[in-house]
This record gives C-alpha cells, structure tokens and sequence, in this order.
C-alpha cells in the first residue's frame, strides 16, 4: 500500500523527468534538423562564392589556364573562405580526374585530410554536382559539395569542399549538457518541493486520523489537537471531527444514562414481583391470590416497559426503515380516534376530532404516525381535564397535526426535557412515551414540539 508521500512524488517526479527528456529529444532533433538544413545551405551559398572567385580570377588573368594558376586561386579560394563568415572549420581541395589532390600538397595534408581522401575517392566519380552529401570517415561525419572547374579554364579540376560536424555535434552537446543540468536542478526541486507539500499534507492527515483514533476508543477530548488552519479542507475536516466527537460524547453520556434509568425502571418491578414471589413460597401472604394479582400488574407493567424500550431502541438505532405509502390522513386519524375512545372513556375524558372538508393525502408510515399520534394523545388523556383535541391542518407546503388538552400545562421546568428518555413530570409513567413520539416523527422527516397556550398544552407535529 503507498503512502499519500510517494503517491504525491511519484508524480512529480515522472513529470519533470518525462517531460524533460521528451523536450530534450525533440530539440535535438529539430536543432540537428535545423544546423544541418543551416550547413547544407551554407556550403551551397560556400559554392556561390568561390563561383564568383573564380570568374574574377579568370577575367583578371585573361582567362589562360594553368595548373600554377589554379593552385594559386584555390590559394585565394581558401583565403577567401577563411576570412569570410562562411563556415570557419570548413576544409578544400582540389581534385584532379583521379581524385588527387593537387591542393594542398599531399605532403601536407594531415592522417584526417588523407582518411577523409581516401573515402572520397571512392566515391567522387559518382558524386553530382551541387548536391550535399553526409559522408562518414573513422566515426566522424563530413557535409560534402563539390564543383566541376572543367570548362577549358581550370586544367579540369574539381573543387570538393568539406565541413565537419563535430562543432556541430559540440553545439549540440554544450546545449544538452545546459539541459541535463535544468532536468538535473528541477529533479532536486522538485524532491525538494514534494517533500514539502506532502508533510502539509501528510502530517494534518496522520494527526487527524490519531485524533479518530483516540474518539474510537472513547476519548472525546479533542483539545489537545490542533491542525494547520491555512488548508481550507483541513480546517473544515477537523471542525468535521470536532462535532462529531461532541455528538459521540453525548450519545455515549445519553446511552449511559439510557441504561442506568433503563435498569432502575427494570429494577422496581422485578424487586416487586421476586419479593411477593418469596412471600408467597414461604407463606408470609394469607392471601396468596392478591400476591398473584399484584404480581400479574407488575408482570404488565414490565413488559409494557420492556415492549417500549425496544420500540425506541429500534428507533434510535436506525433499524427501522420507514414503509412509505400515500394515505388519506383524515381516514387514518378517525381510526387512531376509534381506538382511543375506550381509554378516553377509561379515563373519563372525552377525544374531539377536527378534520379540515377536503381530503389530506401525505405520504407516511402508518406504524410510526400510530406511534407518535397514539403516545401523545395518551399522555393528553392522562393530564386533561376533561377533553383531548386532535386537530389537522394543511398549508401550500406542510401538514400540521396538533393534539392539545384542557390541563393546567406543562411546567415550564419540565418543557424543554419532556422528549428526553425516562423523564418524567408529575403523574409521569415510564418516561419513554414522548420520547418515542419523537424518534417516530423525526423518522417520519418530520418536527415535534410541545408548548402551553391559556389552558392546557399543545403538542405539535409538522411534516
């Protein structure tokens, strides 16, 4: 597995090498295309001059040819040459119908000039004039042209100018080494430069990825880490894990509060029931059938607590997936009404129901409506006085359902904890009901809230 270091070099690197490199071929090839195509021309243009030469030479002397005459002109021919800009290292001769040199003298030429002749021979019968050829001598090569002198002025001689490539070959490597040198220093910048951007980079991310660490294993304290606030994306990333450490710390404190409450309720009723069930086995109860009947409540009663602590569980632990279907809401809240008539009736309080005249369709969860409709309008029942109202309205964008009592109200202490688990008011139950409420509608992507008007309180549900 790579490291975000190498992944980020790696880069880099092959970029400022490959791209380099594809440069330096091209320009070679292009300047090579180019110095040649330059000498090429220059040793035609080289021709063009020594033409010139020539005539004047001739129309100088009267035009009587001469062998005297011609190496005194190939003298000034290459006098010429060398105080000219064409071409410093260029190389003449002249050659006779064997291809021997009758300028310079043999004796004078060096063991390159006698290599590059003896090439030449070979080859000069076939060699057209005016044409530049690249000819090859002991690994060096020779851009050659030669000129036919042969119209009854010059003894039929032949000059044959030549011009090396090595300063050419020099240039080219003078010029490479200049780019090696920039690959070379842009390599060492870039390592450089890479190192940098991945420890910004690298270190953030291993510091962050320690504090994930450290939340995992129940420590939410993020005060002792900080990252660099000049990288928009670190910065939102930690303030990301910040948050998200407060809300695990809060479920963590909630789950363990969950579970102490959770065990206390649990805790009462058991007790209840195991010590009449003592009582009973050792006959301290006369009546052993109202230690039963006291039994069977609280067996009721628990399980009763145990159904809603599981309903909730299953709630809050995303576990449930809401079913959606489109309902008529005004159908679904006279059902819920039928089945509250007979604790409304229990109770001695009456449930009125106001349904707006045309029909609400909304797409929801029947289950968990039921729910949260059912838990507050039993929590209303137990605190009215004498009526609970569940009244239903629709605006251009939202549905408003409302269940309010005649009682005295919440106590504004209790308002902003009633959703809480285990909560409990005056005359509360198991404190799990609204709080079940809750987790219904939020999972019904809807809102819940709970407030007081002149007598008694409203609960509201918005979706």
């Amino acid at each position: 597995m790579k490291s975000i270091k190498s992944k980020i070099r790696r880069p880099f690197l092959l970029l400022l090498i490959l791209i380099p490199l594809i440069t330096l071929l091209l320009f070679n090839l292009s300047l090579r295309i180019y110095v040649n195509a330059a000498a090429r021309s220059e040793l035609k243009a080289t021709i063009n001059a020594v033409e010139k030469a020539i005539k004047s030479e001739l129309e100088t002397d009267g035009g009587k040819p001469s062998e005297k005459k011609a190496l005194s002109m190939a003298r000034n021919i290459l006098m010429a040459l060398k105080s000219s800009h064409f071409s410093p290292g260029m190389e003449f001769y002249l050659l006779n119908q064997d291809a021997k040199p009758v300028f310079p003298a043999k004796i004078r030429l060096t063991p390159s000039q006698m290599a590059y002749l003896n090439v030449i021979s070979n080859r000069f019968q076939l060699m057209k004039q005016g044409t530049v050829y690249s000819i090859p001598v002991k690994g060096k090569k020779y851009l050659t042209i030669a000129y036919s002198m042969n119209n009854d002025d010059l003894s039929n001689l032949t000059a044959v100018f030549a011009l090396p490539t090595d300063r050419i070959n020099n240039y080219l490597n003078a010029v490479n080494l200049i780019l090696f040198a920039i690959i070379l220093l842009g390599m060492l910048t870039a390592i450089y430069f890479s190192e940098k951007i991945a420890a910004h980079i690298t270190v953030p991310v291993a510091g962050l990825g320690r504090l994930s660490l450290q939340i995992g294993q129940g420590d939410f304290d993020v005060s002792r880490f900080s990252v660099p606030q000049d990288t928009l994306e670190f910065k939102q990333l930690y303030e990301s894990i910040c948050l998200m450490a407060g809300k695990l710390e809060a479920n963590d404190r909630n789950q363990k509060t969950f579970l102490q409450n959770a065990s206390h309720e649990l805790r009462t009723p058991l007790m209840s029931i195991q010590g009449y069930a003592e009582g009973i086995q050792s006959g301290i109860f006369p009546d052993a059938k109202e230690a039963a009947q006291i039994i069977r409540r609280e067996s009721i009663r628990l399980n009763e607590l145990v159904g809603e602590l599981l309903t909730l569980s299953r709630y809050e632990s995303g576990i449930y997936k809401p079913l959606w279907e489109e309902i008529n809401l005004c159908h679904l809240l006279k059902d819920y009404s039928q089945r509250l008539m007979g604790l409304a009736s229990k109770s001695g309080r009456s449930l009125s129901l106001h349904l707006p005249e045309y029909d609400v369709i909304v797409k929801t969860d029947d289950n968990l409506l039921s729910q949260a409709v059912m838990n507050i309008a039993s929590n209303c029942l137990r605190y009215a006085k004498k009526e609970v109202t569940v009244t239903l309205e629709k605006t251009e964008d939202k549905v408003f359902l409302r269940i309010s009592d005649d009682g005295e109200g919440i106590p504004s202490d209790d308002l902003p904890y009633i959703f809480d688990r285990f909560y409990k008011g005056k005359g509360g139950n198991f404190g799990l009901g609204l709080a079940i409420a809750k987790s219904a509608a939020e999972l019904l992507n809807g809102e819940i809230a709970a407030y007081n008007k002149e007598s008694g309180a409203v609960f509201e549900i918005s979706f």
